[in-house]
């Protein structure tokens, strides 16, 4: 597992010579200038461990290391006086049997031994109970929803975005941990206000957002008592703040949010727009992508949002403007509802039938992507389906899935030999046939619309958010970013550290001189490249 270290220093030369240490034993390292800064990345990255070098600018080391103890509990915080602040003071009188001198590199290695002796015993036993919690917590949140017309699958679905943005943006496995259960345990408190709110077509008075929003403290009271030894509760709370700071409970903006909640605000809302509402159809993916790349820097942050761009663009599967339709002829109703269930949670629509007469019937009515049937129950149906769907002009091209709990070598070659895309057995994991599924649907996309093109950064349009706004937003997250303005044949490049513009080249200038003349650009396209 990752570790994450924190490096409190005022000295920009001390700062760099501690995380430089760390880094080179391959631990990920966040450094910060002063405690108010060093407070932000408590609150949105997990840590290990924080180095507090005992003069800071803002605040003492005492009240940062108590700060970061409030929010980081199991943090292990150490606080060092570098030589070079009481060489010439009269503090170096004052040294007694208490106080030792230590060099940088020693230093480094004490602060990482104990993770190196945690990580050389290895802590598989704890990696698998954090794994079996994390399924529990899915499995259980997605039978609540499985009936529901409008947030079936929702939760899992918007579980999984979460978890690959997170890697995506390279998050250490605590915080990948901690933003997967937040998403999954984000909304149980809508069990506590009346579902319509959740469907209303058109605006909502305002005691009806009221209600709506009072689901977020209902989730934190259901859930207050568990002593999760991750940020889970940080990240419920502020999943709907928005990145303006006009959200909701406490209008925190920028990186104030936590990062998890940033993340979860992100694919929440992408998981809404692309599912069915009473007073709309659901978008297809790149409209509701479209949508949230115009919020971006308003409502989302921006970084996030160019990581989400990424994990779609990996998912081809997903590239088709309706969602997937899986048939199920199965007698076995219990059967059924667990493949549906895993299904659903994939984002895929299922529809059932008991025998393969009926998936007949739902089939010439409406096609579906994928068939899965039963081949126990009446092997000469299910083969006599197979072959009628094989004849057909229009059902031949559906893939077809024979499910099985039987070892009869013959039936299975049998069932290839005559066009049986696939022979699963029903004691399988469900997951691996979920997977299998996926991948059928994967070579048809693929087959159909071929690969797709990989996008790069957030573009748009300056008339839609000018250049001084891009410039705040990125200040606002203290982003490093490349941001390219493109006015007719003009292009400018703006390199942006920690939210500072550092670089500007535009039209044979360099510098200010080029920052202020791309500033004066009213229309144009922008590219944002984060990173």
């Amino acid at each position: 597992m990752e570790r994450n270290f924190l490096v409190v220093a005022g000295n920009a030369a001390s700062r760099e010579a501690l995380a430089g240490e760390l880094r080179a034993s391959g631990y990920a390292v966040t450094r910060a200038a002063n405690g108010a800064e060093a407070e932000r990345v408590a609150q949105s990255v997990s840590l290990d461990a924080v180095l507090i070098e005992s003069q800071l600018p803002d605040m003492s080391a005492e009240d940062l290391a108590d700060r970061i103890r409030s929010i980081r509990p199991d943090c292990r915080i150490v606080t060092v006086t570098s030589f070079e602040q009481i060489k010439n003071s009269p503090a170096q009188l004052r040294f007694g049997a208490n106080d030792y001198l230590v060099q940088g590199g020693q230093l480094s290695s004490l602060v990482r031994s104990p993770f190196e002796a945690q990580n050389s015993k290895g802590n598989t036993f704890a990696e698998r109970g954090n794994d079996a919690l994390l399924a529990t917590v899915d499995m259980l949140v997605g039978l609540l929803e499985l009936e529901d017309a409008y947030f079936g699958g929702t939760s899992h679905r918007a579980m999984m975005l979460a978890k690959q943005v997170s890697e995506e943006l390279s998050a250490d496995q605590q915080t990948v941990q901690e933003v997967c259960l937040a998403t999954l345990l984000r909304d149980v408190g809508k069990a506590g206000v009346a579902p319509e709110l959740f469907t209303e077509p058109g605006t909502l008075s305002d005691e009806q957002r009221s209600a709506m929003q009072e689901h977020v403290q209902a989730s934190l009271r259901l859930i207050e008592h568990i002593d999760f030894p991750w940020k889970v509760q940080p990240i419920i709370r502020h999943h709907h703040e928005r990145y303006d700071g006009s959200g909701y409970p406490d209008g925190l903006r920028g990186r104030e949010i936590p990062m998890g909640a940033r993340i979860v605000a992100v694919v929440d809302a992408f998981v809404a727009l692309t599912s069915d509402r009473t007073h709309r159809d659901a978008y297809d993916a790149e409209g509701a992508l479209q949508k949230m790349i115009e919020q971006a820097g308003r409502q989302f942050d921006p970084e996030v949002i160019e990581a989400f761009q990424r994990v779609l663009d990996k998912r081809l599967d997903r590239r088709s403007d309706a969602k997937p339709i899986v048939l199920i002829a199965d007698p076995q109703k219990d059967s059924r509802k667990l493949l549906k269930m895993s299904l659903v949670n994939e984002d895929i629509e299922v529809r059932e039938a008991p025998n393969c007469g009926a998936a007949l019937k739902v089939m010439l009515k409406s096609p579906p992507n994928v068939v899965m049937v039963d081949v126990d129950a009446d092997p000469a149906e299910a083969f006599g389906l197979l072959q009628e769907m094989r004849s057909d002009k229009t059902l031949c091209r559906i893939p077809l899935v024979f499910l099985t709990r039987s070892s009869d070598r013959v039936q299975k070659l049998r069932a290839l030999r005559e066009g049986v895309d696939d022979y699963v057995n029903k004691d399988d994991d469900v997951e691996t046939t979920v997977a299998r599924v996926q991948n059928i649907l994967l070579r048809e996309t693929v087959r159909r619309e071929g690969q797709a093109k990989v996008r790069k950064g957030i573009t748009g349009d300056l008339e839609n958010l000018a250049l001084p706004d891009i410039v705040q937003t990125l200040a606002m997250g203290m982003k490093s970013a490349l941001v390219t303005i493109t006015n007719e044949k003009k292009t400018g490049k703006i390199w942006f550290e920690n939210g500072a513009a550092v670089h500007a080249t535009a039209v044979k200038k360099e510098g200010e001189e080029a920052f202020y003349e791309i500033v004066s650009w009213t229309s144009g396209e922008f590219l944002i490249e984060h990173g």
